[in-house]
């Protein structure tokens, strides 16, 4: 089972390279300019994601000046459901990350900052956002987000001076859909997730929180991203044309808020 899983991973990745791979040379941070930052890309549970990989070579040929960094969080390979179910080391490793991203502030307030979470990452990055101080981060993206969608994101837009991206698919049924409902979501809330349905906003709004959710960008599923080799489950928000496509764009341009 464990090699069929690293198979059918290697093999998604290898086809989405090849097609991706027609696609020039990485650019210089000269030529974009753009101030290079720092990208935390938090993969999802199980060790069986190539997100980070994915990002490294898609980004730099899409002109993003930034250093990618994986934030290595999972228990190992195949640890699937430890990595869903325990939730202190979730919030230990949220700590940890938060802690890496006033570093890189601190030699240099001026370095701008990213979190991108994939599936049970986007619980990491969320957690570690709302314990940075406010407009800390340029933006947060999560890709097939295994947060339950009335998660209240109010915390993590504070430490953003942008958006928080969320690229969700109403067909990832299989894993946000039937594998939450049956196992749980990140933040432990059994039923679809806001990968597959969306986040919802609360009701009731003050003035001040509704301006902070005016920031939150929902990105679906739509038909052009069949070229990206993203068919709408759950492996193509990880696929390198993905990433050059539809995310690097959200992290070539400075937040201007």
């Amino acid at each position: 089972m464990r090699m069929t899983y690293r198979l059918l991973s290697t093999c998604l990745f290898g086809v989405a390279f090849a097609v991706a791979a027609s696609g020039g040379e990485p650019s210089t941070a000269a030529s974009t300019g753009v101030k290079p930052g720092v990208v935390f890309i938090a993969e999802g549970v199980g060790g069986f994601d190539v997100s980070a990989a994915a990002a490294r070579w898609a980004w730099p040929r899409a002109g993003v000046p930034h250093e990618v960094r994986q934030f290595e969080w999972s228990h190992g390979w195949g640890h699937v459901f430890k990595d869903l179910q325990d939730a202190a080391h979730l919030v230990q490793k949220a700590r940890e990350l938060a802690a890496e991203v006033r570093r890189v502030k601190a030699e240099d307030p001026e370095r701008p900052g990213y979190l991108v979470g994939k599936s049970g990452g986007s619980g990491l990055v969320l957690l570690a956002a709302e314990q940075l101080p406010p407009r800390t981060l340029e933006r947060i993206i999560l890709l097939s987000s295994a947060v339950s969608p009335a998660y209240d994101l109010r915390p993590a837009l504070r430490a953003t001076k942008g958006e928080i991206v969320s690229f969700f698919s109403p067909y990832d049924q299989l894993v946000l859909g039937w594998g939450t409902s049956q196992f749980g979501s990140i933040d432990r809330v059994y039923g679809p997730t806001a990968g597959l349905r969306r986040f919802q906003v609360p009701p009731n709004l003050t003035d001040d929180d509704r301006a902070l959710y005016e920031r939150l960008v929902q990105v679906p599923w739509r038909p052009s991203m069949l070229l990206e080799g993203h068919v709408g489950l759950h492996t193509g928000t990880s696929l390198p044309t993905f990433m050059r496509t539809e995310v690097a764009p959200w992290l070539k341009t400075p937040a201007n808020r």
